[in-house]
């Protein structure tokens, strides 16, 4: 295999051997990275009746490459990385176990391009989107100053 999944940043040696050694390295299994996602037990359940959402839990399996993810995105707390920044924000919004299952989640889709690709860990669109972002909220604290001056 050409393709060294430790560059992602939370992803280590050991890490990524037990991945390996559960998913392999043909994605060939899995349709899309959806169906990986939900194989590793990293997408909702959710239930609909009547256009209402009945319950969204996490299916509950026994699958260590979903659990190595969750251990991976829990890593990221203090790192200095968008894959970090990404999981800080999600816990300010929706609490920590969220965040470390939807971090998780992202780590399993970049895992999984990259080994269908065949193609090394490239984190220019991770920076792109983090740099995008702080933009974002910079001109949406000057948009709120302003009315405050205004007021």
């Amino acid at each position: 295999m050409g393709v060294d999944v430790t560059e992602v940043v939370g992803i280590s040696e050991l890490s990524a051997l037990t991945i390996l050694s559960e998913v392999g390295n043909n994605m060939s299994k899995w349709k899309t990275k959806h169906h990986f996602t939900s194989w590793l037990a990293l997408t909702p359940n959710t239930k609909i009746s009547g256009g209402k959402v009945i319950s969204s839990k996490l299916k509950k399996k026994k699958h260590h490459a979903g659990h190595t993810f969750r251990i991976a995105a829990n890593s990221l707390y203090k790192s200095q990385s968008p894959l970090g920044d990404h999981y800080r924000r999600l816990k300010a919004k929706v609490g920590a176990a969220k965040a470390v299952v939807a971090t998780a989640r992202k780590l399993a889709i970049i895992f999984y391009k990259m080994i269908l690709n065949q193609q090394a860990f490239n984190p220019k669109a991770l920076l792109d989107y983090q740099q995008k972002y702080k933009q974002m909220k910079i001109n949406q604290l000057k948009r709120k100053l302003q009315l405050l001056e205004a007021s």
